[in-house]
């Protein structure tokens, strides 16, 4: 173990504790230390931040916002200009989706990073010595099999990019001096030079590790699919581990095959070992069976996640998970509170500055100070990296007080229709995608609808669509997938890693949207034509337009 973690975890958590006893005064310096440091930008000029002396002169001179009003300043912060909204270059920009699925760039100063290290970081550290209060270091802290992989990606002028999650490893390797040795990979496959599918390489090199103690990723979709992954290709790992080969099924490129041959010779006595373990016990606690030593799981999961963290608390048996951070593009907002504690996140009161829009009522923003226990509010948030009074869409529930900082339940994302793996796909993203089929299919479309399909190893996009006159289109399965895509960069993402598998469309009877109308006016719900129902939740809208299908291209 070449990493203190003992002492990364201990500074955070002091510096959470400190921030958060505090958590009132904490929020004003952070946003007058804001004010001061940009006063003198482009935008800090425009908005007289010099001139601000209070939290209620910010909020009556500067609007509330989102991303597009600020898509033209960071285009010229792209192409090279500085000093518009922080005085502080942008050091990363963070790849997301707009609102109709075109890639936006959201810049990140090494100050916000910094911060994302403390508590992305070294607080995982915190949080599982806390959990194992009377244990020696060497005995909780050890290999690392991190599931993810962070390839180092650039801007055309060489400045990193990349997804949040991602920016703190490629900070930390920037100059090629992030010691990778506590991984149970090795750092070319921690950091590869393009993302890539390289779960088998990873897989191989984790079941080889007696001693991991520690699984890390970010959502809990993708640590349980790397577990879904071990548990139906067993047979083929442990054969490939006795013979020091890589089986012909797998697909992989020879760069990568030749890679895991060289680097993991024939190792039967492993492979004995793990062949002890009876296939037929395997799923329940999976994970500890394998590695004996394991001590934690890092993985955000919880109600936005149900399926997967069902899934993965099966393979963890007694193995406690860590659900990690709440952060998005725009900023890290809160920490989970403890180990296994799903959907308790501790607002972080330094990271930016916090307003809160309650969902009834006048739209009158308010402050942590101002907040109630039980009640929902939409996030307005001010990050160090010059977005300000941003709405991020984001509902989340006062649960609780660490301290004097809330502590939220994430709830939902405003006009979100769906979320599988994280891609968090809105009816933006749906209309664009189904529009561009249309075009494509030569189809006009009356209505559709989608829902999670779970019956399969991976969950999947299930569309109902109705075409004019009752129709049907051939080939809709790839088409769609392919529209939604392009309509949602973080679906293709997940597509890509295979977290969601392939959608699949199914066509209704001509007139089943009408129909459904028609039914909830008979029962006094009636929903007009321009609120049409695109997301299946309940089980009786299901039942519905199950009903109402016409032909299935391929079984469900």
């Amino acid at each position: 173990m070449k990493s203190d973690y003992e002492s990364l975890g201990s500074q955070a958590l002091k510096r959470l504790r400190l921030t958060c006893e505090d958590a009132d005064r904490m929020q004003i310096e952070t946003l007058f230390h804001l004010l001061q440091t940009n006063k003198d930008t482009e935008f800090g000029k425009s908005h007289t931040f010099s001139a601000m002396e209070s939290i209620a002169d910010f909020q009556d001179r500067i609007p509330l916002s989102d991303y597009e009003d600020y898509a033209g300043q960071i285009a010229r912060i792209i192409s090279g200009e500085s000093n518009i909204l922080t005085a502080k270059d942008a050091i990363y920009f963070c790849i997301s989706s707009g609102t109709t699925g075109k890639e936006k760039y959201l810049p990140l100063t090494e100050e916000d990073i910094r911060l994302q290290c403390i508590y992305a970081y070294g607080m995982i550290y915190g949080m599982v010595r806390e959990y194992y209060p009377g244990k020696r270091a060497e005995d909780i802290f050890g290999k690392i099999f991190q599931v993810g992989e962070f390839a180092k990606t650039y801007m055309p002028d060489g400045r990193m990019n990349g997804i949040r999650s991602g920016c703190i490893y490629q900070w930390m390797d920037r100059n090629g001096e992030f010691d990778a040795s506590d991984y149970c990979v090795p750092k070319e496959v921690l950091f590869p030079d393009a993302l890539e599918d390289l779960l088998y390489v990873k897989v191989r090199f984790a079941l080889e590790e007696r001693d991991l103690m520690a699984i890390h990723g970010v959502f809990v979709n993708r640590v349980a699919g790397v577990m879904d992954y071990i548990y139906h290709h067993w047979e083929l790992l442990l054969h490939d581990m006795e013979t020091g080969t890589v089986d012909d099924s797998v697909e992989l490129d020879d760069k990568w095959r030749r890679f895991v041959i060289e680097r993991l010779p024939a190792d039967p006595v492993r492979a004995r070992e793990l062949r002890e373990i009876p296939k037929d016990r395997l799923r329940d606690g999976m994970v500890g069976r394998i590695w004996s030593n394991m001590k934690y799981i890092l993985a955000i999961g919880g109600s936005s996640f149900a399926y997967y963290t069902e899934k993965m608390r099966q393979y963890a048996g007694d193995i406690p998970i860590y659900h990690y951070a709440y952060a998005a593009s725009e900023g890290i907002f809160g920490v989970a509170e403890r180990m296994n504690a799903a959907d308790r996140y501790i607002l972080l009161p330094e990271t930016g500055f916090f307003e809160f829009l309650p969902l009834q009522g006048p739209e009158k923003p308010l402050i942590m100070s101002e907040i109630e226990t039980g009640e929902k509010y939409e996030l307005v948030f001010t990050n160090r990296s010059g977005l300000y009074r941003c709405r991020l869409g984001d509902v989340v529930r006062v649960v609780g007080w660490y301290h004097k900082a809330p502590v939220v339940e994430y709830c939902y994302r405003l006009n979100q229709a769906i979320n599988i793996a994280g891609e968090k796909t809105n009816c933006e993203q749906l209309r664009a995608a189904v529009q561009r089929f249309s075009e494509i299919t030569n189809t006009s479309v009356s209505g559709y609808c989608v829902r999670e399909e779970v019956s399969r190893i991976s969950p999947c996009y299930l569309f109902y669509i109705e075409c004019a006159g009752g129709g049907v289109v051939e080939h809709a399965d790839g088409i769609l997938e392919q529209c939604m895509r392009e309509a949602n960069f973080e679906y293709r993402a997940c597509a890509m890693m295979h977290e969601i598998a392939p959608l699949h469309a199914v066509f209704l009877k001509a007139g089943s949207f009408t129909e459904y109308e028609r039914r909830l006016a008979a029962s006094g719900k009636f929903v007009g034509q321009s609120k049409l129902l695109h997301f299946l939740e309940t089980e009786g809208q299901k039942q519905f337009f199950a009903a109402q299908i016409i032909k299935r291209e391929s079984g469900l």
